[in-house]
């Protein structure tokens, strides 16, 4: 029998440690199950769940900054502007390319002109709650007819009230009062290195969404 007992021992051992490691897990699993139904294991899984929205907010609330909130301040009084005007072109002269700029010929052939409605597109912005708008010359310089669509698809028709060619400015007027408008800044005040936003609607696209 003296013989045999370390075998027994050496299985024994094993069976035993089994036991007891397996009774352990199941204590453990109980009381786990113990704690989730608890109170206080509720009311801290609601505190991680307000933790989450807390830090959710916060992340939130960095994502806003100076370029958001200007783009979001001054979306509404951008607009896009359709434009018809009356171009004037130059016949091609078929005999200046035997004759030159000889005077005898030109008289007969040179300077003859058409005209033609051609449409473009372009972009302004509302200056004013009265409806002045601030564009291009070389989008509404010339213009015929001048149609202005707000980021709410509604449309004006606009006067020219003046133009310039040298600075590229033109100054449009639609009729009606408490339009969304940009307050124009000081140009003294700006920072040569800060950050400039360019926003508009060049391709007429207010027609299926509302975003300058």
């Amino acid at each position: 029998m003296k013989k045999y007992l370390p075998l027994f021992v050496i299985a024994i051992v094993p069976l035993l440690l089994g036991f007891w490691a397996g009774y352990g897990y199941n204590h453990d699993a109980e009381d786990r199950i113990t704690k989730k139904e608890s109170p206080l294991f509720e009311e801290a899984l609601f505190q991680d769940a307000s933790l989450r929205d807390s830090v959710g907010e916060q992340i939130s609330s960095h994502r806003r900054n100076a370029i958001t909130n200007a783009v979001a301040s001054a979306s509404p009084a951008v607009v896009g502007i359709n434009v018809t005007e009356v171009r004037e072109y130059q016949y091609q002269d078929p005999f200046s390319q035997f004759f030159g700029n000889d005077p005898f010929f030109r008289q007969y052939f040179g300077g003859r002109t058409y005209k033609q409605e051609i449409k473009e597109l372009g972009s302004g912005f509302l200056i004013s709650p009265d409806g002045y708008i601030l564009t291009n010359d070389h989008v509404a310089g010339n213009a015929k007819e001048i149609t202005v669509t707000m980021t709410n698809k509604e449309k004006y028709k606009a006067q020219l009230i003046g133009t310039d060619m040298v600075s590229d400015i033109s100054l449009l007027k639609i009729e009606g009062n408490n339009f969304p408008y940009i307050k124009l800044g000081n140009s003294d005040d700006v920072i040569i290195g800060e950050w400039t936003i360019a926003m508009g609607n060049p391709f007429g696209l207010f027609e299926i969404s509302d975003k300058p």
